[in-house]
């Protein structure tokens, strides 16, 4: 494949220009990988808490993050590249390459690994942490079986929509979206509180509480979200074409702008009820 037709497949399936190969494309991809896991990044404690010990906690990422990506990233880019030498396309998804298998049992062998691996993944990445999320709205009412039924209910409708479509694009808007989340929340966390957190008070409705704000709502911590989400969604979206180099990077923009706006609003001191 010429170059020039690369850097077109790259900009369909990215919605990002850049030149295969480069310095550029190397760290696109690499911030994608990042953003890709932005989701978990707020959500961690959902699987951290359950670990025996930091030490057990730290060996798990360690084989399941870097290890663990390095090669899936090798088999990927070895079965991209088989997949051209013997069929002349660049399919980039398992689903285009097992299409072309002439062989039943094959197709079938490839369909169960397709099964088993997006049941791994949902259930890791898109079940556990949106259940706990509905069911500490409304932790009377709401469990987290039921919680789990909701979120996949919104995946249902969600579904026929095909946000997906451009999967590099919607993992880049997801994880932009909680950039600023992920900065507000580690500012929060070590700059202004120094790590101090009252944990009983996370657990009462007490309006005198010191984590109550303004009718339970920390409106310097949403302003600030919503001005990392112009640098973050918005302007990569629907800003100006030179903006388009920065797309790649939504999430860490997001969290730099939220947590320095943050920052800011509070003085450089503790968040306390308004």
């Amino acid at each position: 494949m010429d170059p020039k037709a690369l850097a077109d497949l790259a900009k369909g399936q990215t919605g990002f220009a850049v030149t295969p190969g480069s310095f550029a494309a190397m760290m696109a991809v690499a911030a994608t990988w990042v953003t890709y896991f932005a989701a978990l990044y707020l959500n961690f404690c959902d699987f951290s808490r359950f670990s025996p010990s930091k030490e057990s906690l730290k060996k798990g990422n360690l084989w399941g993050l870097p290890v663990n990506l390095i090669l899936f990233s090798i088999v990927a880019a070895l079965t991209t590249a088989s997949a051209f030498k013997v069929y002349g396309e660049v399919l980039l998804s398992p689903g285009e390459i097992a299409a072309k298998f002439d062989s039943v049992f094959l197709a079938l062998l490839a369909m169960l690994t397709f099964a088993v691996a997006t049941l791994g993944i949902n259930v890791v990445a898109n079940f556990v942490s949106p259940a706990y999320d509905f069911s500490n709205v409304a932790p009377n009412k709401i469990d987290f079986k039921k919680g789990g039924y909701i979120a996949a209910g919104i995946a249902l409708v969600l579904y026929p929509l095909h946000p997906w479509d451009n999967a590099p694009a919607f993992v880049n808007a997801i994880g932009s979206t909680m950039g600023p989340l992920f900065g507000i929340i580690m500012v929060d966390y070590y700059l202004l509180r120094k790590e101090q957190v009252d944990v009983d008070a996370l657990y009462t409705e007490d309006k005198s509480g010191p984590y109550f704000f303004t009718s339970g709502f920390n409106m310097i911590a949403i302003a600030a979200a919503l001005v990392g989400s112009v640098f973050s969604s918005f302007l990569p979206i629907w800003g100006p074409a030179s903006y388009d180099k920065f797309a790649p990077y939504g999430w860490f923009l997001g969290v730099l702008v939220a947590g320095i706006v943050y920052f800011a609003l509070n003085g450089g001191k503790t968040p306390h009820k308004k």
